[in-house]
């Protein structure tokens, strides 16, 4: 019984730190100026989370793509697309 409560409380422990994979698509200029600036920290503190980065120029479907979210400039947003400021004009 003790083995048992021992192997739950490991498994509560897991549940309460961030882990998995986060893929995001980017434009060119999105990964020194707005990313890394707001994702090293987060990296560091929590070393479960995986960060799959995919830089172009080019238009693409993220949802299509398997991407968890997209970074482009405003006018490069599609109509259907939930969209969040995340940096200045």
């Amino acid at each position: 019984m003790t083995e048992i409560e021992e192997e739950i409380a490991a498994l509560t422990e897991l549940r309460d730190r961030p882990a998995g994979s986060v893929r995001i698509a980017l434009s060119h200029h999105a990964p020194s100026q707005l990313i890394w600036p707001r994702l090293r920290p987060v990296l560091r503190d929590f070393p479960d989370i995986k960060l799959e980065l995919s830089v172009d120029g080019g238009f693409r479907d993220i949802v299509g793509d398997g991407f968890d979210a997209g970074i482009r400039l405003g006018e490069s947003v599609e109509q259907d697309m939930i969209a969040l400021r995340v940096g200045p004009d």
